[in-house]
């Protein structure tokens, strides 16, 4: 059997259930009104009695989050004083102050930092905005695809990893051009029977032939160290010098030992008088990699480096602050800067995730389309 006060409960229920309910706001009665008796029956006698305790709940709510300020406030005080007696009986008060605000100027540092950075980065996409190419139609997708990207330019394009069927365990990447129209540009697949990382590059999608017309190049790799070269001959099946292959890009990743964190440096041939400088190297320890160590070929090479990522005491994380393009966090995510130029907030390349298996890029002078697509899938390859 239900009590008198579950069975009054349930005819409320009922009542406000039908929408046949009076709503009664008790605001608009003054203190000396209590007095008078008005007749009404009982179903809005229950209503009132309902409201009543409603309100007396959201009171009790209030008293309860007022005391929970109030201990939290305790919390502190006494926090503070636990500092004082864990910073060192050694210490005085003074100096235990000085290492307080110390750290609180750090921390307005930091904020500073990050507040500039994210200013500077959302001006250089306010530029970027208005200089944005987006060719109708390409000619020549060779050409286009190989000169360096021209310096009121900026290129948007997406990168899409593929690996349904076949591809499931050596992935197929498929580069397009950002946009309504998402023209197709160039592809990637890394080779099975290769016991390095080496990839194929190739203006058809389903076309991995280096004697094949329609190849770009290849990406090679070993211990961190990525080469890009044209569709040149190995130095060692080549009978003429000319036919040598060409050396575009060196993609190099070290782990600092200071930060933890993977440094990435990326080198690539200077243009000088509009023409780009030729590497040909004829073994492993030639070109470009010898041309980072050595100051002889230092004015024939660009510098290029990732940036940093700022650690987040909230999230306690490492993040990067990049423009709307990019959306989801990945440890692929990356920003590519020139090191020779005085802003650093001025990037050549950005790599990001913006959906599953879908990542935007944006690329800028001096970089070339195919370099900067072996950048980015090379961050595939690296070993974190």
């Amino acid at each position: 059997m239900q009590s008198k006060q579950e069975q009054n409960d349930y005819e409320i229920l009922s009542q406000n259930d039908d929408g046949n309910g009076e709503i009664i706001n008790f605001d608009q009665f003054d203190e000396d009104e209590q007095e008078i008796i008005i007749p009404f029956d009982n179903n809005k006698q229950q209503q009132i009695q309902q409201n009543f305790e409603d309100q007396f709940q959201v009171q009790q709510q209030q008293r309860n989050e007022e005391q929970v300020i109030q201990d939290i406030i305790q919390f502190k005080q006494d926090d503070e004083q636990d500092n004082i007696a864990n910073f060192g009986s050694m210490h005085s008060d003074e100096d235990f102050q000085s290492w307080k605000d110390e750290n609180k100027q750090n921390d307005q540092n930091e904020q500073v930092q990050q507040t500039n950075q994210i200013d500077a980065m959302t001006e250089r996409q306010e530029q970027q905005n208005q200089i944005i190419y987006q060719p109708d139609i390409i000619y020549d997708m060779k050409e286009f695809l190989q000169k360096p990207i021209d310096q009121q330019h900026l290129i948007q394009l997406t990168l899409v990893k593929d690996k349904s069927g076949t591809n499931k365990f050596h992935p197929k990447f498929l580069l397009y051009l950002s946009g309504q129209q998402k023209i197709f540009l160039c592809s990637a697949k890394r080779q099975a029977f290769s016991q390095q990382i080496h990839y194929v590059l190739s203006i058809l999608q389903d076309k991995f032939d280096r004697k094949h017309k329609s190849c770009l190049g290849k990406i090679k790799g070993s211990g961190g160290v990525f080469k890009l070269f044209d569709t040149g001959d190995n130095p060692k099946d080549a009978k003429f010098l000319d036919k040598v292959r060409k050396e575009l890009c060196l993609i190099n990743f070290q782990n600092s030992k200071q930060t933890g964190q993977i440094r990435q440096s990326v080198i690539i041939p200077k243009i000088k008088d509009g023409q780009v400088c030729e590497f040909k190297p004829l073994n492993d320890t030639d070109g470009l990699l010898k041309a980072y160590y050595s100051l002889q070929y230092k004015d024939q090479i660009m510098h290029f480096m990732n940036k940093n990522p700022i650690y987040n005491k909230v999230k306690m994380k490492y993040q990067l602050q990049f423009n709307d393009r990019v959306t989801m966090p990945s440890v692929k995510n990356c920003i590519i800067y020139d090191i020779s130029c005085t802003d650093k907030n001025k990037f050549v390349l950005q790599f990001g995730k913006c959906a599953k298996k879908t990542y935007s890029v944006d690329i800028c002078h001096p970089l070339s389309i195919l370099q900067g697509f072996a950048i980015c899938i090379s961050q595939f390859e690296k070993k974190n």
